[in-house]
């Protein structure tokens, strides 16, 4: 039996198709209105600068933050790199001029959820 990449390596895609496979599924519905207030006031805090997508730092509430334990410090610094990773791939796919595709959702659902289950535990730790 063949291998498939060699049955094929001599394909030609039609560059409309090749175009249609480039293109990131759109989730027609949008975001929901939550979620909508949450991207706005991202996008907002990044384009001022208050959040530096490298600089975890930037994320906490220091009135929060500074009161909590080392140990709870720790698992915040942690819990900030994450967060501001997943930030980072948001910023990325909003520059390449995507918003609502099923990966953005994704994403943004990822750190409302991350943000949500530590804040539950620690207080408004973030100032996002």
């Amino acid at each position: 039996m063949q291998n498939i990449y060699e049955q094929h390596k001599d394909a030609v895609i039609d560059p409309n198709t090749q175009q249609m496979l480039n293109e990131p599924l759109v989730d027609k519905t949008g975001f929901n209105e939550g979620h909508e207030e949450f991207i706005k006031m991202l996008k907002a805090k990044l384009e001022s600068g208050e959040l530096e997508t490298h600089t975890p730092d930037t994320l906490y509430n220091h009135e929060v933050y500074d009161r909590l334990s080392e140990e709870d410090q720790e698992k915040a610094s942690l819990t900030a790199i994450n967060l501001m990773s997943t930030i980072r791939q948001l910023e990325t796919l909003w520059k390449l001029g995507q918003s609502a595709t099923f990966q953005i959702q994704n994403l943004v659902e990822t750190v409302f959820q991350m943000k949500s289950k530590f804040e539950e535990q620690h207080g408004d730790v973030y100032i996002i």
